[in-house]
């Protein structure tokens, strides 16, 4: 299964390759870090998006942004984001393992992915930005270009990602 979510990282990561209009561009992956959370152990789903990591770093153009892929790509600013999507799938099978799987459960349980995505991938954008592109960057610039644009979505792919855990987990024996 976790070889699956991988395979599926890699599907939806190409998706919205034509529209990249920012920065930090939009991304169904965090629906799939999520959902791969809410239907696997904590290992399982950080081996997941881990090893969706490692296909983009290998050379496979799996990446939302040029190159799409290699291992130039961890000086990407977006880099962040990738790291962030292992740390998100973990933190969502830590929580619904121990809250358990109702509506409410999984919604926390996908919004405290989201905030492990953050918690990754902005100070990721930070450093790239400030050592290796040179950029003054304070936290507030930070946020303007990282954040505020695209936390709303983000959350409202959490809901969406926790009421697609509700209703598969059951289905893959995954809902205790």
């Amino acid at each position: 299964m976790a070889g699956v979510m991988a395979a599926l990282a890699c599907c939806a990561a190409v998706v919205f390759r034509w529209v990249q209009p920012a920065l930090v561009p939009f991304s169904v992956l965090p629906v799939v870090a999520l959902v791969t959370g809410g239907l696997l152990r904590p290992r399982a789903a950080a081996a997941s998006m881990g090893g969706y990591a490692l296909i983009g770093l290998a050379g496979v153009p799996v990446f939302a942004s040029p190159p799409f892929g290699g291992a130039v790509y961890i000086f990407k600013p977006t880099f962040g984001f990738i790291l962030g999507y292992v740390a998100a799938a973990w933190t969502v099978a830590q929580v619904r393992r121990r809250l358990g799987l109702t509506p409410l459960r999984a919604a926390v349980a996908t919004l405290a992915g989201v905030a492990a995505l953050y918690a990754v991938g902005l100070p990721y954008l930070y450093l790239v930005l400030r050592v290796y592109a040179g950029q003054t960057l304070d936290l507030a610039r930070l946020l303007e270009i990282g954040f505020w644009p695209f936390i709303a979505l983000d959350a409202l792919k959490a809901l969406v990602a926790a009421a697609l855990v509700v209703q598969v987990a059951p289905r893959l024996g995954a809902g205790e």
